[in-house]
């Protein structure tokens, strides 16, 4: 753990209003005092890590608890705070500055505990991956085969963030994507191009379809990326760094778009997301997978085929686990949920390929497969 004084650890507070209150009465007042500061809800939102939609629904739901306004929009005018929200802020501030020197005399024990060398359960299998919902399914059978209880953990982040933690080991697999062919050579570059990144050795998850989705019946008539730059089209993004954000990136370049003429919209980390926020007609339209646009009912415009895979150092221990998950994935009842959702293909689930393999898997003819062991 990294001794500067950021990364801490801190005694905080935080308000309690009893079981039946809406969750997060701490996001709400840094909520608030960012519409104070910024006079927008669009920005105080992406300030404190919200998106659009959550920010209003976290409002609301005080507002019902409160039975008192909290915000005050007008056209033209942002936002501003209701006298009642002002004195939140100010109780909340105010009690934070009288425990503030109590607090930081009873963190001193933590933090001395925390510059202790880290240590891990090594029986763990941890998983840092892009958010796939086949991966779910992977870790609960996982963690019901373990006879020695051995945890199975998984954290979601993007593609590249995952082969970062790899690269410094904070993972034992990280799951990743990439787009089949042309487009997904300079993301491909990308990815080797990571400092620390080790040797690895490559599993075949999922072929899956990506595309642009869209709210049912396509009522603003979308059809293709040129239409995203449109004044009417509300368009949610996915978060910097996300593999399907790299991926729309490259497109909108090659199309000639300019992405800051896009809406300036949400940020979302997940397809599921995506989906949802279209659904709920809060966008018009973002770049996911064709699973999900199917499963909510939604349009969808197909745009690239890609590949995800999960990625293990080329270790002996690398090794021992890459074999025993291919004989998992290539199990013909694995194989087949592939049938079961639209966009995917599981032809490749269980394959093992080093770098080179891969490459020509994505890139070139088919690949020569490292035979299982």
């Amino acid at each position: 753990m990294s001794d500067s004084a950021q990364n801490l650890p801190t005694l905080r507070v935080e308000w309690d209003f009893g079981a039946e209150a809406p969750a997060s009465i701490g996001r709400l007042i840094a909520l608030l005092a960012a519409i104070d500061s910024s006079g927008s809800i669009a920005g105080a939102a992406r300030e404190t890590g919200l998106s659009y939609r959550n920010a209003w629904g976290l409002i609301n739901a005080w507002q019902a608890w409160f039975g008192q306004p909290l915000i005050v929009t007008a056209r033209a005018h942002g936002s501003s705070l209701e006298p009642f929200a002002r004195q939140l802020l100010e109780i909340d501030r105010g009690a934070r500055r009288s425990l503030s020197r109590a607090l930081e005399h009873a963190s001193e024990p933590m933090r001395v505990l925390s510059l202790k060398p880290a240590e891990h359960d090594s029986a763990a299998l941890r998983f840092a991956a892009s958010h796939e919902p086949l991966l779910n399914e992977l870790i609960r059978q996982l963690r019901s085969a373990r006879a020695d209880g051995a945890a199975v953990t998984l954290s979601t982040h993007g593609s590249l963030e995952s082969l970062l933690a790899l690269a410094a080991r904070r993972c034992d697999i990280a799951g990743f994507h990439c787009p089949v062919g042309d487009l997904g050579r300079d993301i491909w570059s990308l990815y080797r191009a990571q400092p620390g990144l080790p040797k690895l050795r490559l599993i075949g998850f999922a072929r899956r379809t990506q595309g642009l989705i869209l709210a049912r019946g396509n009522p603003k008539k979308v059809s293709g990326l040129a239409d995203l730059t449109r004044k009417d089209l509300r368009f949610v993004h996915r978060q910097p760094g996300a593999g399907t954000r790299l991926a729309f990136d490259l497109l909108a370049r090659r199309a000639g778009l300019d992405t800051r003429a896009l809406n300036d919209g949400d940020e979302e980390h997940t397809h599921a997301a995506v989906a949802a926020l279209i659904a709920s007609d809060e966008a018009d339209a973002g770049l996911g997978l064709e699973a999900f646009a199917r499963r909510l009912d939604l349009d969808f415009i197909p745009l690239f085929e890609e590949m995800y895979f999960l990625a293990l150092r080329d270790s002996a221990a690398g090794r021992d686990t890459a074999h025993a998950l291919s004989a998992l994935l290539r199990d013909p009842h694995w194989r087949a949920r592939g049938r079961e959702l639209s966009g995917y293909a599981l032809d490749e689930a269980g394959e093992e390929y080093d770098m080179t393999g891969a490459e020509t898997l994505l890139f070139g003819p088919p690949s020569a497969r490292i035979p299982a062991r």
